[in-house]
């Protein structure tokens, strides 16, 4: 039988985040270096940077509401009850031991990435706004040390996007492929639990 495991708003949120975390990191990438043998006007490219970047601080407070709406906000956040399963999660992802745990939806890690993801997303937008609104945003910059310390800031939270990112495809990868399915379709196929004979009398 058929089990709904992502809802469409989840998986919704998911690959909106996918595309807009992908074209920043292009588009950011283009503005910083831009290579000699792609000849696109600048203007054009901070626009695209800045209107991706719009999509994903909206999709954020999409899934803030969400999560908070529905009360499944413990789903996606790292809790401290979550330390509980950190020894077991890193005893099955180190190969130390072959019996996977019963995480829930989410395991340790992967709660790990995406609260870590909220606070990133948060950061990039503060940074990023002083940067395209530099005599708007003096007094943080007096906070930050000015905006090449914000620029940095802004550049090594892109550098943890990326980095983490394989991370977060190694930890999908490993779990059931049924759940990697259920990211496109919704749902995951689960064999029905058969009746014992002494229940059916």
């Amino acid at each position: 039988m058929k089990l709904l495991l992502h809802p469409l708003p989840v998986r919704f949120f998911h690959w909106t985040m996918v595309a807009s975390v992908l074209s920043l990191l292009l588009t950011g990438l283009f503005l910083s270096s831009t290579p000699e043998w792609l000849r696109l006007p600048t203007r054009i490219m901070r626009q695209l940077h800045g209107s991706f970047g719009m999509v994903l601080i909206a999709n954020l407070a999409g899934q803030i509401y969400y999560y908070v709406y529905t009360g499944k906000f413990t789903e996606v956040l790292l809790l401290p009850r979550d330390i509980a399963t950190l020894r077991s999660f890193l005893r099955y992802y180190l190969f130390i031991t072959e019996h996977h745990p019963n995480f829930g939806r989410y395991n340790f890690g992967q709660k790990m990435i995406f609260s870590a993801w909220g606070f990133a997303v948060a950061v990039a937008t503060v940074t990023g706004w002083a940067m395209l609104a530099p005599n708007e945003s003096v007094l943080l910059q007096r906070l930050l040390g000015g905006l090449v310390t914000i620029r940095v800031i802004h550049y090594f939270v892109a550098c943890f996007f990326l980095a983490s990112i394989p991370l977060h495809l190694y930890l999908v990868f490993t779990e059931e492929p049924a759940k990697l399915q259920a990211m496109f379709t919704g749902y995951v196929q689960k064999e029905p639990v058969p009746i014992r004979q002494e229940e059916k009398s």
